[in-house]
């Protein structure tokens, strides 16, 4: 029976961890069409939930009609945290958006992901438009040797070097080079700054079978918590001011901290502190959302790059680090550390 429905437009934004994800999403939602109503799904590989309160959506006495931002925690969307994502994009659907979006953690493979969108019951609902794998020109080999990449880059159809103003002439040349010799070619490649691809890309897809080949995707992500504890609502208080959230496993690690709107960080000893974090070897990315006693601000570490930017107002302060492997960590003298960085 044909669908009565139109079909609602789906986008996949892929790409390794720390590479700008968020901020290009942030960027679409800033040039949507103010008559549509969009939603996004987030997907952290830790327990923290940070890019989700950094997406822009409109204030309740604005205008523009709403953007609705669900977010999975805990684990990948392509294999340990699927029901969720499931669960989560079928809630979304039935809201009848105008756009969905997807940002995936950084370890997701696109293969599985795309299998969910395959399946019956949902597949008759959507139409998958542009899959936009973003990319660091200055990394591109590193990245390209981990198996999660590898499937993004497979099932894109818009490869873009991220940070370009970062990236010397020769790593975009080779980024381009390398690119636009892949078979099947993609829609479009190149370089942007700030996240700032054109909007009409959303819709540059092209329309080729998207059911690639699942490979052994591992990471560790059998998290060994109460799996309702993946959606579960932490607000900290007066009363408990810093929660933390920590994930151990062989392959891939996170440890988080989610503080009370009330507390004030010291702009100066926080960043240096995360920045000392960064500089571990085992460190894959640091990324926060922190009340400062210059105003709110958000960071952004990897190997390479540290970012930090002035941020809108956030419901409360939160940061965490995704660690290569099962590191170990003395959690107690870590937060200590952390409360060593506020404002008397």
């Amino acid at each position: 029976m044909r669908n009565k429905y139109k079909l609602i437009p789906v986008n996949i934004i892929a790409g390794p961890l720390g590479v700008g994800k968020t901020t290009m999403i942030n960027h679409f939602l800033e040039h949507r069409p103010q008559e549509e109503r969009w939603a996004i799904l987030v997907n952290e590989y830790g327990l923290v939930g940070i890019d989700a309160a950094l997406m822009q959506t409109p204030s309740k006495n604005s205008s523009v009609k709403e953007v609705e931002v669900n977010e999975v925690v805990g684990g990948c969307i392509c294999c340990s945290a699927g029901v969720f994502f499931e669960a989560s994009l079928i809630r979304l659907l039935r809201r009848r958006p105008d756009r969905l979006l997807i940002e995936p953690t950084g370890l997701a493979a696109l293969s599985g992901i795309l299998n969910t969108l395959g399946r019956e019951g949902i597949k008759e609902a959507i139409e998958l438009r542009s899959i936009i794998c973003l990319l660091d020109a200055s990394r591109l080999r590193e990245d390209l040797a981990r198996e999660e990449v590898a499937d993004q880059v497979e099932a894109a159809d818009i490869l873009v070097a991220s940070r370009a103003d970062l990236s010397s002439p020769e790593q975009l040349e080779r980024f381009l080079a390398w690119g636009t010799q892949l078979f099947p070619p993609k829609k479009w490649v190149g370089s942007i700054q700030r996240g700032q691809v054109p909007l009409n890309y959303l819709d540059l897809h092209s329309g080729l079978d998207k059911e690639i080949g699942r490979k052994g995707h591992k990471h560790g992500t059998d998290h060994h918590h109460d799996e309702h504890q993946i959606l579960e609502e932490i607000i900290p208080s007066k009363k408990q001011q810093i929660i933390s959230r920590t994930h151990l496993s062989p392959q891939t690690s996170t440890l988080g901290w989610i503080c009370w709107k009330e507390l004030v960080f010291d702009a100066k000893k926080v960043s240096d502190w995360l920045k000392d974090f960064n500089r571990l070897a085992e460190t894959l990315r640091v990324k926060a959302v922190l009340k400062t006693n210059e105003g709110w601000w958000q960071f952004n570490y990897t190997d390479q790059v540290e970012e930090q930017w002035p941020s809108a107002y956030r419901r409360d302060s939160r940061l965490e680090v995704i660690f290569e492997g099962e590191v170990q960590l003395n959690i107690e003298n870590l937060g200590q550390q952390l409360r060593e960085c506020l404002v008397a």
